[in-house]
């Protein structure tokens, strides 16, 4: 098991308001691919950047597998 990445999503409203922000904790240490591997997942209006590392023993509380991801 290894450190993970904490991606942040932003979601642009459609109607002008405020941005709602997601975390989402993800068992991949490289940041682009773990942006990938979220923003598969999302819309076109949604922004997904790395925020940061996630430590191993947070994986593994989390319960994460390599390449998996939680809504936080």
């Amino acid at each position: 098991m290894a450190d993970g990445q904490v991606v942040l999503v932003t979601t642009e409203s459609l109607g002008g308001g405020s941005p709602v922000r997601s975390v989402y904790f993800v068992a991949e240490l490289d940041p682009e691919k773990a942006k990938a591997i979220v923003g598969a997942m999302m819309a076109p209006n949604e922004k997904v950047e790395a925020w940061g590392r996630l430590p191993e023993a947070a994986v593994k509380a989390l319960g994460l597998k390599p390449g998996d991801f939680k809504h936080g």
